[in-house]
Formats: structure tokens, sequence, C-alpha cells
């Protein structure tokens, strides 16, 4: 029986994790690198530890042992999932583990990878090419079909590099300066791709949220992630909707079918209007930020995953229901952007207000984090950008 949760990563992501586990009755310990987290303030969570660096996680996730595997580990960003994933061996004999194994996240994690794969797969996805040198960009330059996109195959470390998640290219000069700068920072080319740019921003942009053990959804539901931040290559989103579209829930399922996923995934799609069909973009293989949509559908994600390492047996829910999900203080900010810019319309971003709508961060039964993080924003703010 799980007894206790360790949620390694802070912020809302975790915040809403806490909360779900909390309603379990079980213990939640959450590991953060960074005090600045608005988890640490929830009245759910048991026990706060800070580690220095990375380093140090493994010795402190060691700590959190329980016997008979009483203690699920679940991570909330990739560095965690990439540490779990180092230690799986070693942590699946001592906890229920919360990541999928290893050769299922080195897939999927690596986009290189995971683009090789669907589409070897008959999984409609973008257009992409793999340089691996210098050489090879400047090859490509003449030939690629401009706009494109150049994106990393592995985000957290190109992030944290570069403040971007992907950069546009309308030209071959744009492209050679772009893996220039690449090359110039000591980043390795060959952890680069290039992907055709598919156009018409985060109303295009689809999920398919699950849990699913040996392959099959257990909990899942969909959403169009329609506002995020920044609106043209989002770091997060800012504000989710529900939706039920079959041809993602099919090639969704296809996908998690063929590895036999076992975890929680966000299985992302954009819709391209040039080929009217939707192109699969990236399955995270941990907690996602809006998962907490869940909560306006009477389940979550991870009280099904606490079920079923319990023995409870759950049926397949797939919700249609109708809620939003906002992060207000950031998806205010990208409204104002987007206004100003005219881009959207003030009485657009209004409509999608008037949704029942489950809060990132604010709760009145937990107050604190809410509080807190109006507080912290300008120091969040900075670090995060």
């Amino acid at each position: 029986m799980i007894q206790r949760v360790a949620i390694i990563g802070g912020h809302i992501q975790a915040l809403g994790l806490a909360r779900q586990v909390a309603k379990k009755g079980v213990e939640v310990v959450l590991l953060v690198e960074s005090a600045w987290s608005v988890a640490r303030f929830s009245n759910c969570v048991t026990r706060t530890c800070v580690y220095n660096c990375k380093e140090e996680l493994p010795q402190l996730i060691n700590q959190m042992q329980l016997p008979n595997r009483a203690t699920l580990l679940f991570p909330t960003n990739d560095e965690a999932v990439e540490i779990l994933t180092e230690h799986y061996c070693e942590y699946e004999s001592q906890f229920a583990m919360g990541v999928p194994n290893p050769e299922v996240v080195n897939l999927f994690n690596n986009k290189r990878n995971a683009y090789q794969f669907a589409t070897a797969n008959g999984i409609p996805a973008p257009a992409c090419w793999y340089p691996n040198t210098m050489e090879d960009v400047e090859q490509l330059s003449i030939e690629l079909p401009y706009p494109i996109v150049v994106k990393p195959a592995i985000m957290y470390s190109f992030h944290s590099t570069f403040g971007k998640k992907a950069f546009r290219c309308d030209n071959a000069e744009e492209l050679i300066q772009i893996f220039q700068r690449i090359d110039a920072a000591n980043y390795p080319i060959d952890s680069i791709l290039i992907q055709e740019f598919l156009s018409g921003g985060p109303k295009y942009l689809y999920s398919y949220g699950v849990f699913a053990a040996d392959g099959k959804p257990v909990v899942s539901l969909m959403a169009n992630r329609i506002r995020q931040n920044p609106m043209d290559f989002g770091n997060s989103t800012t504000f989710a909707v529900t939706c039920d579209i079959d041809e993602i829930k099919q090639q969704s399922e296809a996908l998690l079918r063929q590895v036999e996923y076992f975890g929680l995934g966000e299985v992302e799609w954009m819709y391209d209007s040039q080929s009217k069909t939707y192109k699969f973009l990236e399955i995270n293989t941990r907690a996602w930020k809006w998962h907490t949509i869940c909560n306006q559908l009477g389940h979550s994600f991870i009280e099904a995953m606490i079920d079923y390492y319990n023995g409870v047996e759950v049926s397949h829910t797939h919700f249609s229901g109708q809620a939003a999900w906002v992060e207000r203080l950031t998806d205010w900010t990208v409204i104002c952007k987007e206004v100003l810019k005219g881009r959207m319309k003030l009485s657009e971003a209004y409509r999608t207000y008037q949704q029942t709508k489950e809060n990132a961060v604010w709760s009145w039964r937990d107050p604190m984090p809410g509080m807190m993080y109006i507080l912290m924003s300008p120091v969040l703010y900075v670090k995060r950008f």
C-alpha cells in the first residue's frame, strides 16, 4: 500500500499533485532544488527537503524509502525524470515508480528518437531534418522549405542555455546564424533538430493527458491549450480548455500501445491546416502544468496511479466534460501582450473566463500558496525567463 508520495520538483505541478495525494490520506514529501516554490507552502505537504544540486538528490531519495515499496517517487520536471531513469534499476526494487521504464523515457525525452519512432510507426509528425555538423547545416540551408523551426532534442538544457524553447528561421542566413550561436555556446549540434513550421499558434495546440498501465489508458482527457507564455514557442500553458477529438484519441492510444506505456503522459499534438491532420509533437513523461483540470471532472491521474499500486481495479475513464484551467497571473500578462500587439481581442479573452475553471494555484482550502505566489512572482519571473 502506498503510504508516502515523494514529489520531486516544485512549483505549480507539484502543488496540484500534493493536493490530490493528500485527498487520498497519503503523506506528501516535497523534494526541491530551490526554496522558491509555491508548493512548499501548501498545507497538504508534510515535509519539504531542499537539496543544493542534483548530485545530492539520489541520497535524499534513499531517505524516503519505506518497507514494501510503500513510497511512490513522482517527478514534475525533465531533470527529475532523468535522475529517476539513471537510477531506475536501483530504485525499482525499493520504491513504487512514477515514471515509465528507461527505454520508453529515452525514446520520448529525446525528440530525435521520438520523431523517428513516430514516422516509422505511421504516426503523423512534422517533417524533420537531423544535422550533426555545421557542414550538414550549410547543406540543408540551401534545401529547406522555409520557414522552419530549430529546436533541441532534449529541452531543459537548451532552455537554460539560450532562454528559448525554439528558434524560427525564415531564410538560410537566419538558420546559419542560429547554428553559429549554438556552436559558439559549445552546445552539440547533433542534439538539435530542424522541423517544418506549423502555423496557427496555440489555438491549434492539443494534448491527450493520461495515466496508462501496460499501454492501456486508465484515466484520460483531452485539452486545447489555447494560451501559453510566450505565445509563439511557449514555455508553459496559461489557459487550457477540455475538448474531445477522436483522431487525437486514436493516435495517442496507438502510440501508448506500441511501447506498452506506464505512467502519466501528456501526448502533444498540433493541427496542420495544410494537410488537415493532427501531427505529433512530443510526450511529456511526467506530470504537466495543467493536469489539475481533472479536478473539475471528478478524477485525477495521480490518484489513479496510487489506486493501481494499491491493487484497486479502475475501469478506463475518458472524460469529455467541459472545463477550463488557468494560471491567472501569467495568463493576464499573456492577454495584455497579445491585445497590445493586436493579435487578440479583449472580448475574446473575456469569453474564455466565463467557463468553469480550475485555478492553477488559488484554493480557499489551501490559501497560502496563492498568496505566496503573488509575493514571489517577481523572483519567479526572473528565475524562469
